[in-house]
């Protein structure tokens, strides 16, 4: 009888294992301790010296250039100067102490062409109408154009297609570097290129001659997005390591779960540590920047911007890769503002930021107009410290079957799905990670925030009442030409994960 024991005790030892293996599998991780991003307190803006004041600002950006660079797909949370403790950006860190960074800076949509768009007319996507793949980019006021007639000579370098002439964007710049549709007279084109290097190779013969002439340059670094193709050497930075914050969710409503569902190509912590790794690639561009811009004699004479124009999933809240989810894993993005000369300000912003607002704000600075048709606010006021906010919410759209849109301040994020039946809502303060749907519990900051969405929507072109009212029908969008694609470009973008 004893002996029989003891072969049943390793049998329910195996089943236990068995058992608590399985339940991991399928339930959801927790998410990490603390919070996801680091922040500078409650105060709004927290600067090294005496704030300068507007005109100080102005005056000291008189001549000056700007290179603006977007980093494909960077979430804020996987970037070392915004709180994550891997060595993904010692560049970007090391610029981080030499600027102004905005720590709570937001995409308007987790997708590449709505988000640039709205970057260079400063418009939400329910107003500019570009909200998915293929609806065209609007004529009108852009921050490239407002600049060529201050005289500025412009190039837009990208490594990305979705970045490019081919899908619209960069088409007004007088030098391109890109993915096109064709020969266009009096510009010079070339293939598009993903890699850093081919985009630097393109910046450093464009910049040559720049001495002594003002210049707006921007630059797009495909990495972090995929494919993941970093140096063998920077892949092997954090492979097979555990990644800081990875965690496994659920959709917040099992009715919104995709019935077609995105699949990473490997194991979540192997593309996490791939994508970190390629956040490094990228690291390394922004490096070379400014490292070209120094050879040239031109980093004392140039306003430098980096950010991103959306993030990433990893499966935190059901969702994998970008496009069709709207926490901060998709949308909280990086913004990085490094002024010329040794008197320059450096230090945090908390106050809310979003894409729209770089336009009015590269605008206010070099003290040019911009038309009532751009949405987003300066951000001028907030360096010098003549305000303490310049929104009360931040709002950002994303695709998805339902469509979904989200308005959040710094304590509270709701999200609102189309139908306007599901909504989801988000204790900031107590839940940083967004893993407790609290709508039930919160009715009236659910109202509060409804009724600040609502007041938002009603000022856009296509105003999208239809997240908040079951009964409401949007008027038709017209439609416009949209860009056409060849076989060579639709390769291009299954390899990126946008076509299927």
């Amino acid at each position: 009888m004893l002996r029989r024991g003891l072969y049943l005790v390793p049998a329910a030892l195996v089943a236990v294992v068995l058992l608590i293996a399985f339940y991991h599998l399928l339930a959801p991780s927790c998410p990490p301790q603390g919070r996801p991003t680091r922040t500078t307190g409650s105060a709004p803006v927290s600067l090294a010296a005496t704030p300068p004041t507007a005109e100080e600002l102005r005056a000291s950006l008189k001549d000056a250039n700007l290179v603006l660079v977007v980093i494909d797909d960077a979430r804020a949370d996987h970037v070392g100067c915004y709180g994550y403790p891997r060595e993904t950006t010692p560049n970007i860190d090391r610029i981080a102490q030499e600027s102004v960074v905005f720590e709570q800076h937001f995409s308007q949509f987790p997708h590449t062409r709505p988000s640039t768009t709205s970057l260079f007319t400063g418009q939400y996507p329910d107003t500019h109408g570009v909200r998915s793949m293929f609806e065209p980019v609007p004529n009108g006021f852009t921050l490239v154009g407002a600049l060529q007639a201050a005289g500025f000579e412009t190039a837009f370098i990208s490594g990305s297609a979705i970045a490019s002439p081919a899908m619209g964007l960069g088409e007004d710049f007088e030098y391109v570097s890109a993915r096109t549709l064709g020969p266009r007279k009096g510009v010079r084109k070339t293939p598009a290129r993903r890699d850093p290097e081919q985009v630097l190779g393109e910046l450093s013969r464009w910049l040559k001659d720049k001495e002594k002439k003002r210049f707006f340059a921007y630059i797009h670094f495909l990495p972090p997005h995929q494919p993941y193709e970093a140096p063998a050497e920077m892949q092997r930075l954090f492979a097979h390591a555990k990644p800081p914050y990875l965690w496994k969710g659920r959709f917040v409503y099992p009715e919104i779960e995709p019935v077609y569902k995105s699949k990473p190509k490997g194991r979540a912590r192997d593309e996490a540590n791939l994508y970190d790794a390629n956040l490094r690639y990228a690291d390394w561009g922004v490096g070379e920047v400014e490292k070209l811009l120094a050879k040239n004699h031109l980093l004392d004479s140039t306003l430098l911007i980096i950010t991103s124009d959306h993030g990433e999933a990893f499966g935190e809240h059901g969702y994998l890769g970008h496009r069709e989810g709207l926490y901060d894993e998709h949308v909280h993005i990086p913004l990085l503002v490094r002024f010329p000369g040794g008197e320059a300000p450096v230090g945090r912003v908390r106050a809310l930021s979003e894409t729209v607002d770089i336009l009015p704000t590269v605008l206010d600075l070099f003290a040019l107009p911009f038309p009532t048709s751009v949405q987003g606010r300066s951000l001028v006021p907030l360096i010098t410290g003549e305000r303490r906010a310049v929104h009360d919410f931040v709002f950002a759209r994303a695709e998805g079957s339902p469509e979904t849109y989200l308005v959040r301040d710094h304590s509270w994020a709701m999200i609102l799905f189309k139908g306007g039946k599901l909504r989801a809502l988000y204790d900031l303060e107590h839940d940083p990670w967004q893993t407790r749907n609290v709508i039930g519990e919160q009715p009236q900051e659910a109202r509060r925030l409804s009724e600040g969405f609502r007041r938002f929507a009603e000022m856009q072109s296509w105003p999208p009442l239809d997240f908040i009212d079951p009964d409401y029908r949007p008027r038709a969008k017209p439609r416009g030409k949209q860009p056409e694609m060849s076989e060579d470009l639709k390769k291009e973008l299954k390899a990126l994960g946008y076509l299927k």
